[in-house]
């Protein structure tokens, strides 16, 4: 197993087991019989190998479903949705990590450890609306619509917030959470908003954000 591998794989177990990343490189190579030098040709520090963990975790998700024939028919926000429903699925093998590392978070406040994460998604989110504009899908407004990877950013961010709070049958109320508010997105950058608007401030309503249920 190659080194970069063994250390990815041992910092995930260290999080499981006991809740905490490693304390030093010197400690959490001796444990596995790496040098130091060995380490720091892979990784620059112990936060950075936690990014590439979650990282690579969305950028194998993203190449999963895209590689599909389908992929190429579908609108930008079918490809949106795709990718958010795929999110939640892969998440129910993470779930326990996700809680202890990010459940806490909110759509805005930031982590070291979602570095990486979040470039890939910016990256996916770019190429998403490129293909939405050219397909007029989405509105084109000039220097603006570099916000919009951000803007899907924090909502992406949000779902995610959204889905660790979740205490629903199979997680039925993420999955309606991510219907309609990816329908007011799109009406949004694509400049109907009031329907999807006015749709949207219904389910959120105080009642339906008092508990998850």
């Amino acid at each position: 197993m190659e080194n970069r591998t063994r250390i990815t794989e041992a910092y995930t177990s260290e999080l499981l087991e006991h809740g905490t990343p490693p304390k030093t490189v010197h400690a959490f190579c001796k444990s596995l019989g790496l040098t130091e030098r060995d380490f720091f040709l892979e990784f620059a520090s112990l936060d950075s190998v936690e990014s590439a963990i979650w990282g690579d975790w969305i950028g194998h998700l993203i190449s999963k479903i895209s590689s599909g024939e389908e992929w190429r028919g579908f609108s930008a926000r079918q490809r949106y949705l795709t990718f958010l429903f795929a999110f939640t699925e892969a998440s129910l093998d993470r779930r326990s990590l996700m809680l202890s590392r990010f459940g806490h978070l909110g759509p805005v406040a930031s982590h070291p450890s979602l570095r990486a994460f979040e470039e890939q998604f910016k990256t996916f989110a770019t190429d998403i609306i490129s293909h939405g504009i050219s397909a007029g899908e989405i509105a084109a407004r000039g220097p603006f619509q570099s916000l919009y990877p951000a803007i899907l950013y924090v909502h992406f961010r949000a779902v995610m917030a959204f889905l660790l709070k979740d205490e629903s049958q199979r997680f039925e109320r993420t999955d309606a959470f991510i219907e309609k508010t990816v329908a007011f997105a799109f009406d949004v950058i694509r400049t109907q908003a009031i329907d999807s608007a006015f749709d949207l401030a219904r389910f959120l309503a105080p009642a339906a954000w008092g508990k998850i249920s």
